[in-house]
């Protein structure tokens, strides 16, 4: 049997960097955002519009293998300065729904 894997430790193995442009709203889709992580279970996407936690996000990714729709979940904030952007990076935490 193989041993289990922490959380965190299966969470650092299922994540993608790669830069995905993804279309984002409440309603419609009128923001433009980037992937800078993916998972199975989720992403963090940054972008000038963020919404607050709980919101649900009608989102647009434009995935190498073709276009996809999904909603989301907000379940976390990062809002960083204006003075600070060029240095880091501000956006959501957005929960997928899982797939079956």
């Amino acid at each position: 049997m193989a041993p289990r894997l922490a959380r965190q430790d299966r969470r650092r193995i299922d994540r993608d960097r790669r830069r995905i442009s993804v279309r984002y709203g409440e309603n419609a889709v009128e923001f433009l955002g980037y992937t800078a992580d993916l998972g199975n279970n989720g992403l963090f996407l940054q972008g000038n519009k963020l919404f607050p936690p709980g919101a649900v996000l009608n989102l647009e990714l434009d995935l190498p293998e073709g276009h996809r729709r999904v909603q989301g979940v907000v379940r976390w904030v990062k809002e960083v300065p204006a003075a600070f952007r060029r240095s880091m990076r501000g956006g959501m935490g957005i929960e997928l729904p899982h797939e079956r």
